[in-house]
C-alpha cells in the first residue's frame, strides 16, 4: 500500500473495530577507548555473520582506519531497510577521512522479507540501541556526527535530546505518517495497539517485488505505532529540558510521502524555544514525491542531488 493512502484506509479500520531478539553484546562493559569500541562493533558484525537468518546486505558495517580519527560519523537506516541502505554513503563519507559505522537496528536485515519479527520492535530497545551505538562511535573520533533517516532520524532526534553528540542530522524523520497531527495521529496509532498486529504492505501493487529487495515489503502495524510513541518520548522530554546536542540540523524533502513534515518542524521549535542552536534545511525539486532520499537502489539520484549536501552538512 503506497504511504499516501495510509491515513485513509487505517482510520477506516480503526473507527470500524475500535467506535527475536537482536544479536547485540550482552551485558558488555562500558567501552573507554577505540580498542574497546572497535571490539564491540567487531563483536556485532561477527554475530551479524554468524546468524543465517540475515541477509549479507543486513549486517552491520565499519569502516575504519584502525585508530581514532578527527571525524566519527554514526549512520541509522530507516524502518524496514537495513545498514545496504547507507553503504555508497558511508564509503564516501570514509574516503573523506572519517570512521563510519552503519549499525543495524534490532529486528532488520532477514533474509526472510516477509518476516514478522519486527513485531517485536519496542520503544525501550530502540533508545537502548541508540545509546549504545552513540556511544561507542564518540570513541571513534574527536568529533562524532549522528545522521539517520526515518526510523534513524527518529533514533537521532532521541539522541540530540539526550546525549552529547557534536552534530545531530535527522533525515525526515518519521514521527507520525503524513497528514496526521500529533493529536489525531497519536490517538490512530494508540487505538491501532488495541487491533491485532496486523501486516501492512508499503505497496500492495507490488507485494514482495516491493524494492529494494533486501528491504522489508511491509510492517507489523504495532511497530510503526512504537516508532511513533519513541517520537512522543522526545517531544516529552523537549518541553522539560534543552537538547543536549551541541548542533542539529533538521533535514526534510519538501515532497515527503511518508512522514509529517509539520510534526518535525513542532518538534524543531520546540528545540529552538529552549534555546538550542537547531536549524532546518528543505531539500526541493527532487523529482516525485518520495520518502527515501538515501537509497541509491530506488533513487539514483541520490548520489547527484542528495549526498553532496548531506556530506557538507556532516563534515561541516
Amino acid at each position: 500500500m503506497r504511504r499516501a493512502n495510509f491515513n485513509a484506509i487505517l482510520a477506516a479500520s480503526l473507527l470500524g473495530t475500535v467506535a527475536s531478539s537482536c544479536t547485540r553484546a550482552p551485558d558488555e562493559p562500558d567501552a573507554k577507548t577505540f580498542a574497546d569500541a572497535r571490539r564491540a562493533i567487531e563483536h556485532d558484525i561477527a554475530m551479524d555473520a554468524g546468524d543465517d537468518t540475515l541477509s549479507l546486505e543486513g549486517r552491520t558495517r565499519f569502516y575504519h582506519y584502525g585508530r581514532p580519527v578527527s571525524h566519527a560519523i554514526l549512520l541509522l537506516h530507516g524502518f524496514t531497510n537495513c545498514p545496504q541502505q547507507f553503504d555508497e554513503f558511508a564509503r564516501d563519507l570514509y574516503a573523506r577521512g572519517c570512521n563510519v559505522y552503519v549499525p543495524r537496528i534490532p529486528h532488520h536485515g532477514k533474509k526472510y522479507r516477509l518476516t514478522q519479527d519486527l513485531q517485536d520492535l519496542n520503544v525501550a530497545e530502540m533508545r537502548a540501541f541508540a545509546e549504545r551505538t552513540f556511544k561507542l562511535s564518540r570513541l571513534l573520533g574527536t568529533r562524532t556526527t549522528v545522521l539517520g533517516l526515518s526510523l534513524g532520524a527518529t533514533l537521532a532526534m532521541w539522541l540530540a535530546q539526550t546525549q552529547p553528540a557534536d552534530l545531530v542530522i535527522p533525515i525526515a524523520p518519521f514521527l507520525m505518517p503524513a497528514g496526521w497531527n500529533r493529536t489525531a495521529g497519536g490517538a490512530t496509532m494508540r487505538a491501532a495497539m488495541l487491533l491485532p498486529n496486523f501486516y501492512w504492505w508499503w505497496d500492495i501493487r507490488l507485494l514482495t517485488g516491493t524494492r529494494p529487495l533486501y528491504a522489508y515489503p511491509g510492517y507489523p502495524i504495532h511497530a510503526l505505532a512504537q516508532i511513533t510513541f519513541l517520537g512522543d518520548s522526545i517531544f516529552d522530554l523537549a518541553a522539560k529540558a534543552k537538547p543536549l546536542a551541541r548542533r542539529c540540523v533538521l533535514v526534510l524533502n519538501a515532497d515527503d510521502n511518508g512522514i509529517s513534515n509539520s510534526v518535525a518542524a513542532d518538534l524543531l521549535a520546540i528545540w529552538q524555544h529552549q534555546r538550542a542552536p537547531y536549524t532546518e534545511v528543505v531539500l526541493r525539486d527532487l523529482g516525485k514525491p518520495r520518502h527515501d532520499i538515501i537509497d541509491p537502489t530506488t533513487f539514483p539520484d541520490a548520489r547527484t542531488l542528495v549526498y553532496p549536501r548531506l556530506a557538507a552538512l556532516a563534515l561541516s
